[in-house]
């Protein structure tokens, strides 16, 4: 597909992977609609968005006001990429319930209803609309010491697999990006728990490109190896 002249959601567009790719879309002639959590965090979404908003994925209010501005606007919407998360480390029995639900809800639960809630806006776009959403490599491979994180974006994977065989009738393509260990700096912002040493990462750079290219391209799965 063409990006030039196509209106894109980047949820977590204030972040280092959100904002590569928001920018990179902007590079290729895509109109970027970018979401941050706060006002605090609004200043790190890239300059040249179409407009910026706020998205709290632990709001339900806010997921909700959200999905209800686009739905009753006239934004036009080709596609919406999913670039935010939260990390934590952990084992089985040390990691608290209420640091797993938090991140089933926003790794997976909050995402996949603003994605739901647009839907109908995707399958009214005349220019291949998708879904691109970045589990991570965690959803093809078990690692010990993070099985809170792991199961949430598992749980993500697998949903957008189902969501990939309903969507198609509208035709709309999802895409599910699962990059290794990439520099964000994430792993260092764990919301529980420290990050074990990891060896030198991906960088934002290139995983954005990587994901970039594929929706250019068509393409409707990014396995780790893709990258």
């Amino acid at each position: 597909m063409s990006l030039a002249g196509s209106n894109i959601l980047v949820i977590g567009a204030n972040g280092v992977l959100g904002s590569q790719i928001a920018q990179l879309l902007m590079q290729r002639g895509a109109q970027v609609i970018g979401t941050a959590r706060a006002n605090e965090t609004a200043g790190s979404m890239p300059a040249g968005l179409a407009q910026a908003l706020l998205l709290d994925l632990e709001s339900d209010q806010s997921i909700e006001t959200l999905v209800n501005y686009v739905m009753t606007s006239n934004i036009k919407l080709d596609g919406i990429v999913v670039a935010s998360g939260l990390v934590a480390f952990g084992s089985v029995s040390d990691t608290p319930s209420a640091v797993a639900q938090r991140l089933m809800v926003v790794n997976h639960l909050a995402p996949s209803k603003v994605i739901s809630g647009l839907l109908g806006r995707l399958a009214e776009s005349q220019n291949e609309p998708f879904v691109a959403s970045i589990s991570g490599v965690v959803a093809e491979k078990i690692f010990p010491g993070m099985a809170a994180y792991v199961t949430s974006k598992t749980a993500h994977s697998t949903w957008l697999k189902a969501l990939a065989l309903e969507a198609r009738r509208a035709g709309i393509r999802v895409v599910d990006a699962r990059p290794g260990h990439t520099e964000t700096g994430l792993a260092g912002r764990a919301i529980f728990g420290t990050a074990p040493a990891f060896a030198q990462g991906m960088t934002a750079e290139h995983v954005a490109t990587v994901i970039v290219n594929a929706l250019e391209q068509g393409l409707k799965d990014l396995p780790s190896e893709a990258f």
